[in-house]
């Protein structure tokens, strides 16, 4: 595996926590960032020296990315791979009835953030010819459901940017992935309803619902393939689910 260090965002939400905790398991060094500082640092510390740099910055702040990447740079460090992780979902109404800084918010985070952090990114793996960026996803870009327009309309642009990325980038050895998980029992549902237990609870009973390992085995799979295979993208659903909304619960 080529890969020495990798840059992952929404470290200190479920998955992104787990995918730095699986890739430092396995030889690999990461810097980490996300929206919570105390667990930033407690992640940090358990990780101890796999985090080679680590920093809270908001992500929808052009200038505080630029500078985050500038620091990570400063310290000698070179990114071979950026895990776009950061990403959420706000409320679970009629296109109609959102929060226009609902919308704003979701836009921000799960499109712009990505393409601009990728394109700082970039700059340096297209110098080196050489790196991997892996964008997490999500089913709900494949299939539109009800009262999830605006995000489902992120996760179909992640997709497409993403696959945009792969063709313009086709003559280099940077390779392009797209994770789409399905229904992983996280903190995402809790962001969703905004701090409402009971029905972020809800969503996963009933239902053996994957784990933020899966996701972090799925990103350590796609990482280790042979150089001359790239996985343009990888779906993951539970076992009792077909689609983002047809599912079974017991």
């Amino acid at each position: 595996m080529d890969y020495q260090v990798a840059l992952v965002t929404g470290a200190t939400g479920d998955i992104g926590k787990a995918i730095a905790q699986e890739l430092v398991k396995n030889g690999m060094k990461v810097v980490i960032t996300g929206r919570n500082q105390e667990k930033l640092n407690k992640l940090a510390s358990e990780l101890k020296d796999g985090v080679v740099y680590y920093d809270t910055f908001d992500i929808n702040d052009y200038e505080a990315m630029k500078k985050f990447y500038q620091d990570v740079k400063d310290q000698g460090i070179t990114i071979d791979v950026l895990v776009n992780n950061a990403g959420l979902a706000l409320g679970l109404a009629g296109y109609q009835d959102n929060e226009v800084s609902d919308i704003i918010t979701m836009l921000d985070t799960n499109i712009k953030s990505v393409a601009l952090l990728s394109h700082l990114v970039l700059q340096d793996m297209k110098l080196a010819n050489h790196g991997h960026i892996i964008h997490i996803g999500s089913v709900a870009g494949q299939f539109a459901y009800a009262n999830g327009a605006i995000y489902c309309a992120s996760k179909a642009a992640v997709k497409t940017m993403a696959d945009g990325m792969r063709v313009d980038l086709v003559q280099s050895d940077i390779k392009i992935t797209t994770i789409q998980p399905g229904m992983v029992e996280t903190n995402f549902s809790m962001v969703r309803f905004k701090g409402d237990k009971a029905k972020a609870d809800a969503v996963y009973q009933g239902i053996d619902a994957l784990q933020p390992i899966d996701c972090a085995n799925a990103v350590w799979f796609c990482l280790n393939q042979p150089k001359r295979c790239q996985i343009s993208e990888l779906t993951l659903l539970a076992n009792q689910q077909g689609n983002a909304f047809t599912s079974y619960k017991k």
